[in-house]
């Protein structure tokens, strides 16, 4: 019995050691992103100086973060890298649950933490009108922790509605109706749901914010403000309790799901032309080819146009509404290392075959390739940033010219960081 009973605590410690072993590239760069972050959401509740402004903010970042639950999740949860592992193990319904829940606690973690941020940090004091900031967090941290739980649940169920999809068991009046107004899908059926949920939580999460802003100015009760957050944090919660048992069904199949979307290029088109080769006029010869399907290989994972374009929307709010020059060298600075860390993906396994990458080109050539994959948002860089000047004194062209020189010197050192990690490491064990 001692001996069943240490075997079984010898196999769930394996079990947790496996899980729980993170990555050390991926640790490396949420901690970047988490510090960077944290000193943006600082530095903009030490500028504030009224409470009620607090509370605006919140809201803003608020409008922001549900755009990102809404767009991040499957390239950040799906295909689970862990998948494998996970069906050895054989987990319960309910252990898939903790683990796909316990890899976004982090996330929710730290942006409840910027919260906290903005509602106490202030030149006059982190206690002074400490109910008025306590109520603020409160409202920010629960609307973030609902959307969180909403946007997982809708996300983890994808793979049985796809099915339900492309078998013609559900959404046919819809595409039929869609037929009919001559805006036929350009994807497949199944997908349909994956981008209906996108665009619905986006919509229906910025209608909570206000709504909920809303009825607190009506009533003048502020604490109803947080009416949004309960009821998004229990609409999720019934939802996974009621699957809980059998969420290794809905986290298998949606896994299949994405990883076909996402792994197969004829599984989604969007309307647009793949990209050329000759397009690439402005990358060296011997580096063009290599630098073109990286490129495919990265937007076709993760589409950093959108989040792009969202990035400087952000940044153009915050040079119109004034919040300090320290909040908006924070947000560009995070702006440029979150599009540069994001290269670690082409350093990952099912992207950059080491034997591949080492017979293509020497090290030295990707580093190059990795430079020059970041290097076409640097001129977006110069263009957002002269947009701005067009309404702001604060940005001139030296201004301008510095950021884009940070933005190059921050691509060129990750690409070096990356290419040590990954082409470097091998050559020098096997070379």
């Amino acid at each position: 019995m001692a001996l069943v009973l240490e075997e079984s605590t010898m196999s769930e410690r394996t079990r947790s050691s496996f899980l729980n072993t993170a990555n050390r590239s991926s640790s490396i760069f949420f901690g970047i992103i988490a510090v960077v972050y944290l000193y943006l959401c600082f530095m903009m509740g030490w500028n504030l100086t009224e409470t009620g402004e607090r509370l605006i903010y919140i809201r803003y970042l608020n409008f922001v973060i549900t755009g990102f639950f809404a767009f991040i999740i499957p390239h950040v949860f799906f295909p689970d890298s862990n998948r494998y592992l996970l069906q050895t193990f054989n987990l319960s319904g309910a252990d898939q649950l903790r683990y796909f829940l316990k890899k976004a606690f982090p996330v929710i973690t730290l942006i409840s933490t910027g919260i906290v941020m903005i509602a106490f940090a202030d030149e006059a004091g982190f206690s002074s009108h400490w109910p008025e900031k306590a109520l603020s967090a409160i409202i920010g941290i629960l609307f973030v922790w609902g959307m969180a739980l909403v946007s997982l649940f809708h996300y983890a169920e994808i793979g049985k509605r796809s099915q339900d999809w492309q078998e013609g068991n559900k959404g046919e009046k819809f595409i039929e109706t869609l037929k009919q107004v001559g805006a036929a899908p350009s994807v497949p059926a199944g997908s349909l749901p994956s981008l209906l949920t996108t665009t619905l939580l986006a919509i229906f999460g910025m209608m909570f914010i206000v709504g909920g802003a809303y009825v607190s100015a009506v009533t003048g009760l502020l604490w109803l403000e947080m009416l949004p957050g309960v009821i998004l944090v229990g609409y999720a919660t019934a939802r996974f309790l009621r699957i809980s048992g059998i969420f290794d069904s809905f986290f298998y199949r949606t896994n299949a799901f994405y990883q076909e979307l996402f792994l197969n290029p004829k599984a989604f088109k969007d309307g647009r032309e793949p990209l050329k080769v000759n397009a690439l006029y402005w990358v060296p010869s011997p580096l063009k080819t290599a630098t073109w399907f990286s490129l495919l290989q990265l937007d076709r994972k993760l589409p950093l146009g959108r989040i792009m374009i969202v990035a400087h929307l952000i940044l153009w709010t915050l040079f119109y509404s004034q919040p300090g020059m320290a909040v908006i060298h924070a947000w560009l600075l995070l702006m440029i290392l979150g599009k540069s860390m994001i290269l670690y993906l082409l350093i990952s396994k099912p992207f950059a075959p080491v034997l591949f990458q080492y017979r293509l080109l020497p090290p030295i050539g990707w580093i190059g390739v990795r430079f020059f994959v970041n290097f076409r948002w640097i001129p977006l860089m110069g263009l957002s940033l002269w947009i701005v000047s067009w309404f702001s004194e604060a940005v001139s062209l030296s201004f301008i010219g510095n950021w884009m020189l940070i933005d190059g010197g921050i691509s060129l050192v990750t690409a070096i960081i990356f290419t040590l990690l990954h082409e470097y490491r091998f050559k020098s064990a096997y070379a």
